[in-house]
């Protein structure tokens, strides 16, 4: 933005505002755009050139008529029922907006009904739909049906972590009238948002589109039958026996308030911070520690917001955690209160179809051997005025500040978990060896792991429930579930921790996963 101004009163001269929006600044966005699709910009440095549109878009708009408008059009976004996750979402709002698109930002947890509301109210050029989890994509679905119901066929264009194109082309389009197109990122957000606006690119994207989920329809697998089994499921796996069991300190609910964040932010993955958020290609340790001009103007932007968490009233690290007696059964954790005999939870984990067979119940021990295991849970939270002073830094252009500030809040979450869970094994017995990096803790160098409910080994993001039941979470430290069981704040981490030395981290496959929800689903009948 360095003598920005300047130029501009300089272009004024010769030149309508509208012009110069519609020309030179629009043409350096694209320019931004081209550069970071071939590498040569990070994230970062786009949310810069974002502010000094921003910025010169403002500076120019009191010297434009009434009727003037630098508009390509008009996108709803929304974050989908049951979901808080708006990082993201808001890193595409700051795209679009500052390439001359018209944004109608709904906010997170956003259920079709207010959608339908919004689309006949603004009469957009495209929906936007954002999701972080699985059952966001899920929602996807539920939500276009609604759009169809509604009579809708506005475009729609889908992104989230765990989305893909194939999950779009094969189970978000089928369920649209309208055209359904998938962002992997912002940039192809803007793209794609081009292409919507311009009914030529507009026809020829829907042909592209139409062919590739006929295709994607000719190849994908036939419909799987009944449920069969190719070999009988061991009870359990291979998973050795302990002797000797840690034992923890005691088994209170422990209820740790305003943790100091320096600390915390010490704990924080550099490449998760760095490398993911803010685009930063390369080795980011290294070009510090070398003083590349790029890192450590990147590292002055962060150590700046986190001044301003350490200091705000609102932003504060919280953290709940218990350890409890439990037993192996089967596939089922069994989870007991203090006096070792009264069954207060039971988990039901997915077993992997094939050798080695592993279940995450393995890693305690078996029931039928009559002597009590131990497992610990937790939940950190950095919040809650994180997306009230996001929200107010994107108002005001400071958007590198607020995306920054989203980051450092998930990833302080993430590391409160790393910093607490190395606590845990310091009380459980069972530290880690003299010389144990930070690097080490990011790669889970370790006894034991830390498993978090939604992801590879227990997909069932229902199993929230249970966890907030027996840390009493909302009422420790104010974390809630939403009803697609998802954190808010979005900052959050919950997680369940063994102490076995062969526990290790696993995925099953998409068969077991369907295994394990047929079984809960009959469980549940029977229950009822």
């Amino acid at each position: 933005r360095d003598g920005l101004f300047a130029d501009l009163d300089e272009a004024l001269k010769c030149h309508r505002p509208l012009d110069i929006i519609n020309g030179p600044l629009m043409a350096g966005m694209e320019e931004v755009g081209r550069l970071f699709a071939a590498n040569q910009m990070i994230v970062a440095e786009v949310l810069q050139s974002a502010e000094a549109m921003k910025a010169a878009v403002a500076y120019l708009e009191p010297h434009m008529e009434r009727a003037e408008s630098a508009t390509k059009g008009t996108i709803v976004l929304a974050t989908v029922k049951g979901d808080v996750h708006d990082i993201g979402k808001n890193l595409v709002d700051i795209i679009l907006s500052n390439n001359g698109f018209r944004i109608v930002n709904l906010g997170i947890k956003v259920p079709p009904e207010e959608l339908i509301r919004a689309y006949r109210e603004h009469r957009p050029d495209a929906i936007g739909l954002s999701g972080l989890l699985v059952k966001s994509a899920h929602m996807m679905v539920a939500t276009v049906q609604d759009l169809r119901a509604a009579g809708i066929q506005c475009p729609v264009l889908v992104g989230g972590a765990a989305l893909s194109n194939r999950f779009t082309r094969l189970r978000i389009a089928p369920e649209y009238e309208g055209l359904v197109a998938y962002a992997k990122d912002a940039m192809t957000g803007l793209e794609l948002a081009h292409h919507v606006v311009d009914p030529e690119k507009r026809a020829a994207l829907a042909r592209r589109l139409e062919e590739e989920t006929r295709r994607l329809q000719a190849t994908s697998a036939a419909p799987a039958g009944p449920e069969r089994e190719s070999a009988p499921r061991p009870r359990r796996s291979a998973v050795r026996l302990l002797d000797e069991i840690p034992t923890p300190p005691d088994l209170r609910t422990h209820v740790l308030r305003d943790y100091d964040l320096e600390e915390i932010f010490a704990y924080i993955n550099p490449v998760m911070l760095y490398t993911r958020h803010l685009g930063y290609r390369g080795n980011f340790e290294e070009a510090l520690a070398a003083g590349e001009p790029k890192a450590r103007a990147l590292r002055a932007s962060v150590a700046e917001v986190e001044q301003v968490m350490l200091s705000h009233p609102d932003i504060r690290a919280q953290a709940v955690y218990r350890f409890t007696p439990a037993n192996g059964d089967g596939d089922r954790l069994v989870v007991y209160a203090a006096d070792g005999e009264t069954v207060i939870e039971t988990f039901r984990f997915g077993r992997q179809s094939a050798e080695p067979w592993l279940c995450l119940a393995d890693f305690a021990l078996p029931v039928e051997l009559g002597k009590r295991d131990y497992v610990c849970f937790l939940a950190t939270t950095i919040g809650p005025g994180v997306r009230e002073l996001a929200e107010a830094w994107k108002r005001q252009g400071a958007y590198l500040k607020s995306h920054i500030l989203q980051a450092l809040a998930l990833e302080g979450a993430e590391a409160f978990a790393e910093l607490l869970h190395k606590k845990i094994r310091e009380m459980w017995g069972i530290g880690d060896p003299p010389g144990t990096t930070r690097k080490d803790l990011f790669q889970a160098r370790y006894r034991g792991i830390r498993v978090s409910f939604g992801y590879p080994a227990c997909p069932r993001l229902e199993d929230q429930v249970k966890l907030f039941r027996l840390l009493d979470v909302t009422r420790h430290i104010g974390v809630r579930l939403t009803e697609g069981f998802m954190m808010d704040p979005e900052g959050s981490v919950t997680a369940l921790v063994f102490h076995h030395p062969e526990a290790r981290y696993f995925r099953l496959a998409p068969e077991d996963i369907e295994r394990l929800e047929r079984e809960v689903q009959r469980e549940a009948a029977v229950q009822s």
